[in-house]
């Protein structure tokens, strides 16, 4: 037999084992296998101990109460503030500010990047100057416009020049 370990279906088979869902054969195998490796031996001792463990524990009996009493802690809790349950959740649980600190280091140090990159002046939002000219005509011509219509009419031309390629004649014509 391989080695339950090695295979990595230890835990299944010495639960199998240890609650009796073996076919008789699986189990003579195995236990021939817990006979000769001791790391499946060890597992084996160590379910069998869970199961008799829990083969002497008796389940204590809920009170005949249990279920009003119960129901009356959900009504008070549904009664309370939101803010009061987030702020008992936050003082039973032990909040750390370890890991918030580099967090919020990288935050600032991101967001003075972004304004040093992409400077912003407070208070007005403008847009970015852009360059116009005056035609004689008294139209206003915006060069940023006509530089991107430019390029637009170019990259149409490079899509359009295969296909209007000239072909090459049939040989022998």
């Amino acid at each position: 037999m391989r080695c339950p370990i090695e295979a990595g279906n230890e835990k299944t088979l010495m639960v199998a084992l240890a609650a009796g869902t073996l076919t008789p054969a699986e189990q003579e195998t195995l236990e021939r296998h817990i006979d000769e490796c001791a790391g499946c031996r060890r597992l084996a001792d160590e379910q069998k101990a869970v199961w008799s463990a829990l083969d002497v524990w008796t389940v204590p009996m809920v009170s005949e109460d249990f279920d009003q009493r119960l129901h009356a802690r959900i009504a008070v809790e549904a009664r309370r503030s939101w803010w009061k349950r987030q702020w008992d959740s936050l003082s039973h649980a032990r909040f750390s500010w370890k890991p918030v600190l580099p967090v919020a280091a990288a935050c600032v140090a991101l967001f003075g990047v972004f304004l040093v990159r992409n400077p912003v002046s407070l208070g007005t939002s403008q847009k970015a100057p852009t360059t116009v000219i005056q035609t004689q005509d008294a139209q206003k011509v915006d060069v940023d416009q006509v530089e991107r219509a430019l390029d637009d009419i170019d990259m149409l031309n490079q899509l359009d020049a295969p296909a209007t390629a000239p072909h090459s004649s049939p040989a022998g014509s």
